[in-house]
């Protein structure tokens, strides 16, 4: 008997110590301490010592900014905003060196503004607005599309798409009744009121209804607060719009108007097309 209780006495530690062992084996790992500031992997994209592969890094204000360095995170904006992009094949091809500022021999003074006016933008669209109204075929769109290009080789994000485009994808966003953040209505919305450069083209070339209005404002106005840059090509008089976004259109502190009342380009000699 006393062996027995010799040989019990040996087991039940050991017995204790396995189930412990056990036990450990399925407990949680303790939380990992990691260095906020060592550098992660690069995950396919190019290896940048600057941000550590992070994309981005903080300013002197403490602000996340894209990192500059490989400028990543901007080609990651850019490539979300090409699904509601009015680009085309002509558009691609629109740049300021082609865009033709004579008229029968003759130097067109009113192009020439807003050429040098929509080169100004490009060169330094943040915190600005330019709004160039007039009639059909003044080089409107040109002009639109030519700022597009230029800030995408610059790798700047900008969004160019026509007003029946924008309208037409908030309206498939409805019909799709999607909860995902990019296909929501809301999350569509959001775009078109963050992007770092909208550009929107053949605003009013949809009949005016309370709906469209309603988006129209709510897409300005949370623009026209943030100052977030902004290029509008109408063939609208400004007054002619809702007082509130006649009013944010045209602020001096904020925007430049242009009428732009040249000739239609369709009309001038072939000579001149080339």
């Amino acid at each position: 008997m006393k062996r027995l209780a010799n040989a019990l006495d040996s087991a039940l530690p050991a017995a204790a110590s396995n189930r412990r062992t056990a036990l450990d084996a399925h407990a949680a790992p303790e939380p990992r301490r990691s260095d906020p500031d060592a550098p992660v992997d690069a995950q396919g994209d190019v290896d940048c010592a600057y941000c550590g592969n992070k994309r981005f890094v903080l300013d002197a204000r403490g602000e996340l900014k894209p990192c500059p360095q490989c400028d990543t995170a901007q080609r990651w904006k850019l490539a979300a905003l090409a699904p509601f992009s009015s680009r085309s094949a002509l558009s691609s091809r629109q740049t300021f060196l082609n865009f033709k500022t004579r008229f029968n021999g003759v130097e067109d003074e009113t192009l020439v503004d807003c050429l040098e006016s929509a080169e100004a933008f490009a060169n330094n669209p943040f915190g600005r607005w330019l709004v160039i109204w007039g009639e059909r075929g003044s080089g409107k769109s040109h002009l639109c599309a030519a700022v597009d290009n230029h800030l995408t080789q610059a790798g700047i994000p900008s969004l160019f798409i026509t007003m029946p485009d924008l309208l037409a994808s908030l309206r498939e966003a409805i019909d799709l009744q999607s909860n995902t953040e990019q296909e929501s209505f809301t999350g569509r919305m959001n775009i078109f009121k963050t992007a770092t450069v909208l550009i929107i083209d053949d605003l009013g070339a949809e009949p005016s209804s309370p709906w469209s209005d309603s988006v129209l404002f709510e897409i300005l106005d949370y623009r026209y607060r943030n100052r977030l840059a902004t290029m509008i090509a109408t063939n609208v008089n400004p007054d002619d719009f809702d007082y509130r976004i006649a009013s944010r259109m045209q602020d001096t502190e904020l925007s430049l108007v242009i009428e732009n009342a040249a000739p239609d380009y369709r009309r001038r000699p072939l000579s001149e097309k080339r």
